[in-house]
């Protein structure tokens, strides 16, 4: 209700703006998409593909949507620029049609499925020279793997709904002073805000451990580059994301526990302290003060790409995962994303090619212990293990609406049926492939295919390893004869215990251009 209020508020006001005087003698031009997809298939959640790497849009194999967008983007060649973005979904399905165990009654409760209207993207930005800032929420990913063929970055991959957030930084990479041009340097900064906590309240099953409303976002990043007019290019760089502030609630037999409810401060030096990591003072919690304030995750991150005569190139790429000291300095063995990119440099039967392997389980070890938390301690050799990635002590997992912030190879929360809002199989091991041509001008084709391996979580260990095989075929037409048209047609299907045994099939029809106001 609050979201169709504000928009029959801000139609009337962006009317007015482009049909004001000032626009009426000159064009305007902006970008515009409408689009229509359908699902089908068999089961309560779609299949893998479906619903990886798509901003959270779809869950449920029965399920579609209507999207509206529009948009205008920075002009790069401008010193001075701005952008502006509007996009809305009327989504047929959310994520809430699912049999969860309601504890406060003590019976299984079916919500039925119902039909939503999404603010999916709606921002504004600004440049100067290579300065930019930006506010609002933006469908944002990560920028050292290929988001269409990829299985996904590690700390934000595209998987999950944005998150309403300020940005600022440089908006592409800028020359070093001194370096002549051979190194290039890009970082930006970010708060935003989790909006999720109605879904925490009706997914939540009021028995297993606790839920944290209210939680507060905050990303950092940096990356130095080689001359990219050079045949051979390197990137180097790190990305560190945050929750802090929050209440966390405790509950017993669907009861809250108020003497135990614990509310994280989000003072002004805070927001400085999320910044620049270290512990908390007397007022967090426990953790926070034996540790870090807040819940950290990052990865570091490498890229090195050869770029051949004929356009063609070879990148080879990985990610170091890490989400505390001993994940930073890689004492956590071969975690991470590797990966291997091919690209034809034009439009033949292999125009790209993306072969990545994921392993998540290591964690740092079976064993925590650290000596100083204890007095006059009997063992005082330390071990740093026991990581449960995107797992945390205070916040409920790295997710967002239920789905995985990072890699949707963890399989998300949101599938835990029994209401248990934490990752159950993060210690996982993937190998995927991505790939599309074409194979005529006006038809290309797309190719994913996943096989992991799962051991549970530290926390919560397996009695059996559980598997799943994934697959997607994608073709999407766009005649010339139709400009700006593109049909789509994909089949998809699991197998294996982790995701059951699924099938599904998509349909979808899209109109994109450009929109030119005034004379």
């Amino acid at each position: 209700m609050r979201y169709r209020r504000f928009w029959n508020l801000l139609i009337p006001v962006l009317v007015w703006w482009l049909g004001s005087s000032s626009y009426s003698y000159a064009q305007y031009s902006m970008d515009y998409a409408v689009s229509m997809v359908g699902n089908a298939g068999n089961g309560t959640f779609a299949p893998y593909y479906f619903s990886a790497n798509k901003h959270g849009l779809v869950t449920h194999s029965k399920s579609g949507y209507l999207r509206a967008a529009l948009s205008r983007d920075i002009e790069m060649d401008k010193r001075f620029s701005y952008e502006f973005g509007v996009d809305l979904v009327g989504l047929l399905s959310s994520t809430s049609p699912v049999t969860y165990y309601d504890a406060t009654q003590g019976v299984s409760q079916r919500r039925p499925q119902v039909s939503a209207f999404l603010i999916q993207q709606l921002y504004a930005g600004i440049k100067y020279r290579k300065i930019f800032i930006s506010a609002g929420s933006r469908e944002l990913t990560d920028p050292v793997v290929n988001f269409e063929l990829s299985s996904g970055g590690l700390v934000w991959s595209g998987n999950s709904r944005p998150i309403p957030q300020v940005r600022a930084g440089f908006i592409d990479f800028v020359d070093i002073p001194f370096t002549k041009g051979w190194v290039q340097i890009k970082g930006d900064l970010a708060y935003g805000k989790f909006m999720d906590d109605n879904f925490y309240k009706e997914h939540y099953n009021y028995y297993n451990h606790y839920i944290t409303t209210g939680a507060l976002y905050h990303h950092k990043s940096i990356s130095f580059r080689t001359n990219p007019n050079k045949p051979f290019v390197v990137t180097i760089g790190a990305e560190l994301a945050a929750q802090f502030g929050g209440t966390k609630h405790y509950y017993l037999k669907g009861v809250r526990i108020d003497s135990l409810t614990t509310k994280s401060p989000t003072r002004l030096k805070d927001f400085l302290q999320i910044l620049f990591p270290s512990s908390g003072d007397g007022s967090t919690n426990v953790g926070d003060q034996a540790y870090y304030y807040g819940n950290h995750v990052g990865h570091w991150n490498l890229s090195a790409e050869y770029t051949f005569k004929n356009k063609s190139s070879v990148r080879g790429y990985f990610e170091w995962y890490y989400d505390d000291a001993s994940g930073m300095g890689k004492l956590n063995g071969w975690d991470g994303l590797w990966g291997v990119e091919y690209k034809s440099g034009r439009q033949n039967w292999l125009s790209d090619l993306v072969v990545e392997y994921v392993d998540f389980t290591n964690q740092g070890g079976p064993l925590n212990w650290c000596p100083t938390d204890y007095d006059n301690p009997q063992l005082t050799t330390e071990a740093t293990g026991f990581d449960d990635y995107y797992n945390n002590y205070f916040y409920n997992g790295w997710m967002h609406y239920g789905l995985s912030n990072g890699t949707p190879m963890a399989k998300s929360p949101l599938y835990n049926t029994d209401g248990y809002m934490r990752y159950k199989y993060n210690r996982m091991r993937a190998v995927h492939l991505g790939a599309m041509g074409y194979i005529a001008p006006e038809w290309m084709y797309k190719v994913l295919a996943s096989y992991r391996t799962s051991w549970g979580s530290m926390q919560l260990p397996l009695a059996d390893t559980q598997h799943d095989l994934s697959g997607l075929i994608e073709c999407r037409y766009t005649p010339v004869k139709l400009p700006g048209w593109t049909f789509s047609l994909s089949l998809t299907g699991d197998y294996g215990k982790l995701y059951g045994d699924k099938w599904g099939v998509s349909i979808g029809i899209k109109k994109s251009g450009i929109l030119t106001i005034g004379k």
